[in-house]
């Protein structure tokens, strides 16, 4: 072979090398992009697992497990303002708050005597003298039971001229809020506090009743309740929205509620209580809405001036609000991200969350401060917190797969960073939007009792009622005192005045 051959045939082997090497470069290429597809299907199928179990078998809590808690203690720097924390009884084993002592004040006391027939000394035969007493304490429990009232007004007419016609007294204002049924103000009370406080649907106090003698079908109850919001509570529910409006900081959330429309036979619409609820003055607000739409919250805050915190759910966006409001993110939810992540990487997540408890550990060194103090130790204290929380969640997204779950949850906390960095402007505000969700909570419990709602107007029902009663319960008002006096009051009550009668102003009347 000759040498201009056998370069030829060398040139020819160099170059199909060339080629094949370059094949199996690409085929690699697509080898660690079908690796990493299938990585990032694998750690959020685990995810999804891991989630489902933990909802199933796991814990509910949020809190850090003891062990993190405890190193980072350790690490927290000691507030400048000391703190008088609660008494603690240590026992062997564990430590206790102190027994509170129950107080009976506010009952009636029936005193029973038990005393010996025979008096006489056995000894010398006197009449013995007493000395003293024992009293045993026993409470006891009178079972409800239901009276019939009877309003007689007797008719008068002259029985000499039979010209002057017939006198008669008119029923007063506060007998039988519903004119045409034999309801009255306490019953009704009674209903509306077993339903939507003691969560007991009416099939279940339609049983209650007959084992008291009386039958009380559930379509009249159905009908006593569509009658007192409609002529009393439907104006107290109006009266709240307008005072909840004028508040400067909302705290807003939503949950879903099945509904009966009949639109698709055999199946329930799935509608949404909207809340807002006014940490500084205690008073919440329920709405209900068919759809969870954007225009939907647009409407609901409409009119609206302030600050508003939620979590990153569009619908509360700034295309949709009003440009006077100012959203401040949910330490709570963006911190539920990282739990709902915390076996893909614990390492991380456990530095992110002991960083988060840092913060809280804080507020609650700063409870009695007032609102300015509160602000300035945050900007001292929990602001550096952040910016370290931003740093490190930012450097952490440069190494995390684009789609994993971590990264999700990065992305979640970064997007809204500006509107975390809200909660330093202000002392009042909360670090997270807890409050308003601990009041979606008594929805939820109704909502596993009743499982439905039977229309849309009855959600918008109990829409309603859950607000007066929610702001009736933070404020420590008994939902069935303040209800039965509404009903006998509500009547001869000035419309422009209805505010008045309001859970918290009505409590401020009583004890003025």
């Amino acid at each position: 072979m000759s040498n201009e051959i056998k370069t030829q045939y060398e040139t020819l082997d160099k170059q199909g090398l060339i080629a094949n090497l370059i094949l199996t470069k690409q085929e690699l290429f697509e080898s660690l992009q079908v690796i990493s597809t299938k990585d990032e299907v694998i750690l959020r199928l685990s995810q999804q697992l891991h989630n489902m179990q933990r909802g199933i078998f796991g814990k509910k809590t949020e809190k850090l497990p003891a062990e993190s808690k405890q190193v980072l203690l350790l690490e927290l720097e000691a507030p400048e303002a000391p703190v008088q924390e609660e008494l603690v009884i240590t026992v062997p084993s564990h430590t206790r708050a102190p027994r509170k002592k129950r107080d009976y004040g506010s009952l009636p006391v029936e005193q029973v005597l038990h005393d010996v027939a025979d008096k006489q000394c056995s000894c010398c035969g006197n009449e013995m003298s007493r000395i003293g007493e024992d009293v045993s304490k026993e409470l006891d429990y009178v079972p409800a039971k239901l009276t019939l009232i009877e309003h007689i007004r007797p008719r008068y007419a002259c029985g000499a001229c039979k010209s002057g016609g017939v006198k008669q007294a008119e029923l007063p204002d506060s007998v039988k809020p519903l004119t045409k049924t034999i309801a009255s103000a306490n019953l009704l009370a009674s209903i509306f506090v077993a339903k939507y406080v003691d969560h007991l649907p009416l099939h279940r106090q339609e049983e209650m009743f007959k084992r008291l003698g009386v039958d009380v079908p559930r379509k009249s109850m159905c009908e006593w309740i569509e009658g007192v919001c409609d002529l009393y509570l439907f104006r107290l529910h109006e009266a709240l929205r307008r005072e909840i409006l004028t508040e400067k900081y909302l705290q807003a959330d939503e949950t879903t509620v099945k509904v009966q429309d009949g639109e698709i036979p055999e199946r329930c619409h799935i509608g949404y209580f909207w809340g807002a609820l006014s940490p500084p003055k205690n008073i919440v607000y329920f709405e209900y809405s068919p759809s969870r739409a954007g225009e939907v919250a647009g409407a609901i805050f409409k009119g609206f001036e302030g600050h508003l915190q939620t979590d990153l759910y569009a619908g509360y966006n700034e295309v949709v609000l009003s440009t006077n409001v100012q959203r401040i993110a949910c330490l709570a939810h963006v911190r539920r991200k990282f739990i709902e992540v915390d076996k893909i990487a614990p390492k991380e997540v456990t530095a992110i969350l002991q960083m988060f408890a840092k913060l809280y550990h804080f507020e609650k060194q700063w409870v009695a401060l007032n609102d300015s103090e509160r602000k300035e130790k945050r900007n001292k204290h929990s602001k550096e917190v952040l910016e370290k929380l931003h740093t490190y969640l930012s450097s952490l997204q440069q190494v995390t797969l684009p789609k994993s779950p971590l990264a999700k949850a990065i992305n979640y906390a970064l997007s809204q960073w500006s509107a975390i960095l809200r909660i330093l402007d202000d002392g009042s505000f909360h670090l997270d939007n807890n409050a308003i969700e601990r009041q979606m909570k008594h929805i939820a419990i109704g909502r596993k009792n009743y499982l439905f709602a039977g229309s849309h107007q009855g959600a918008r029902r109990a829409a309603a009622v859950y607000s007066l009663f929610a702001t009736a319960k933070l404020h420590k008002v008994n939902p069935h005192a303040w209800l039965v006096d509404v009903l006998r009051r509500m009547r001869s009550h000035s419309n422009n005045q209805v505010h008045q009668l309001l859970p918290h102003n009505w409590k401020a009347l009583r004890t003025s």
